[in-house]
């Protein structure tokens, strides 16, 4: 049987009998992996459509057990992604860390959407694409259903109102969390809690509730990208065992007073 999807190329790697097998993101089927005999180094759109940062549709054979690319055509390239170390490194990681938490066969199209509005950004950014991955990464965590409580203590459920500046932010309960909450849960002695001297509430809401268009142009400052950049590493790690931003830690941190 064919099918015809539209696709991002998230890896590929050589088999036997000169063929490569491709890891594609589509809108209609999800993650999946297919072989192809297509020539990767070639100049035909087909060869153009099987690598990284190509936006394309694909004519796929889904046999039994496989799937194999017959053919593909561009829809948008963006190859200037290639052009930045910065931003081929900021892209790079925005692919592996969508190989790892979609699954084989699940489709996902308000991710694949929001993939391709990363894909559109992070190409015309001019500055530090980093911000653009953070905002993408909390704007994914709601998709993929382990989005961390903003609203009340994670813990007690206590008001926003009624907990003290700064706020704390505990990534082993998984949101906002009052300080008596705090206490027990450093008694426990597995706390990972951070107290930003900003309000993290205030900067992953903005992240989620804004177009990643908004964060071209806008950087956070160094330290509290260092703190968001940290939460959301040792967040993602313990929630979706991924961990593209390269910094943990392994047990309490606080920032600020």
């Amino acid at each position: 049987m064919n099918i015809n999807a539209e696709g991002i190329v998230l890896r590929q790697r050589k088999i036997a009998g000169n063929r490569r097998m491709i890891v594609l993101f589509t809108k209609q089927y999800g993650k999946l992996s297919a072989g192809t005999s297509i020539n990767e180094k070639g100049r035909s759109k087909a060869a153009l459509a099987l690598r990284p940062f190509t936006y394309a549709e694909y004519d796929i054979f889904k046999g039994r057990e496989a799937y194999s690319i017959n053919s593909a055509s561009v829809l948008h390239s963006y190859y200037s992604i290639g052009e930045d170390i910065n931003r081929y490194m900021t892209a790079a990681s925005f692919l592996e860390y969508l190989e790892r938490v979609l699954d084989e066969g699940v489709a996902m199209p308000a991710l694949f959407n929001l993939s391709l509005d990363f894909l559109k950004s992070v190409s015309q950014n001019k500055g530090s694409s980093d911000t653009l991955l953070y905002a993408f990464i909390v704007k994914s965590l709601r998709m993929l259903g382990v989005m961390p409580e903003l609203g009340c203590c994670v813990n007690c459920s206590k008001d926003l109102a009624e907990i003290k500046e700064p706020r704390q932010f505990s990534v082993s309960a998984g949101g906002i969390i009052c300080e008596e909450c705090a206490q027990i849960e450093r008694q426990g002695g597995h706390s990972l809690i951070y107290r930003p001297s900003f309000s993290i509430i205030d900067v992953f809401r903005y992240f989620e509730s804004r177009p990643l268009a908004t964060f071209e142009k806008v950087d956070l400052k160094e330290e509290d990208a260092k703190t968001v950049r940290e939460i959301l590493a040792n967040y993602t790690e313990r929630y979706l065992d991924v961990n593209v931003l390269g910094i943990t830690k392994g047990s309490e941190e606080y920032y600020g007073d």
